[in-house]
């Protein structure tokens, strides 16, 4: 799926996003990124254990927290994301509007079979991430590294 093409707009538009313009904003790459989120030194902001009530719904109120708190979405709305599976970092980024503005995550299972993502904002500098780990599920807030 390559981005700006109808078929991953009619994906995302599954998904409740919103295919935008990234308007040629600076971003760091994706692989470079990916590499920073898979240091030892990362630590999740939230573990949403698996035992716990609807643990995707719950992930997806605290992604929806912890993004909302590092403004994560540009002022009109925009971010871009990554999503999970083969080939993405190849594929690149994705700028999206969320339509929905909730389970996110559960959204991205549904459609895309992984609640794994990566959201950067527009500017390329801050960074909230959903991995799935032994104790649970993750979310991750880093600041890019230089």
């Amino acid at each position: 799926m390559v981005p700006d093409s109808e078929e991953a707009r009619l994906f995302l538009a599954s998904c409740g996003l919103e295919l935008c313009v990234a308007n040629g904003d600076e971003t760091p790459a994706p692989l470079d990124i990916v590499q920073q989120l898979s240091s030892a030194y990362v630590e999740p902001v939230v573990v949403v254990p698996m035992d716990v009530p609807n643990p995707v719904e719950e992930l997806g109120r605290q992604w929806h927290g912890v993004a909302a708190r590092q403004r994560l979405a540009a002022e009109d709305g925009r971010f871009l994301i990554l999503l999970a599976g083969p080939g993405a970092s190849a594929r690149g980024w994705f700028c999206v509007k969320d339509s929905v503005g909730r389970d996110l995550p559960a959204r991205l299972l549904e459609g895309n079979g992984s609640l794994e993502f990566i959201a950067l904002s527009m500017d390329g500098k801050r960074i909230c991430a959903t991995s799935e780990e032994d104790d649970g599920s993750w979310v991750v807030y880093e600041e890019v590294s230089s």
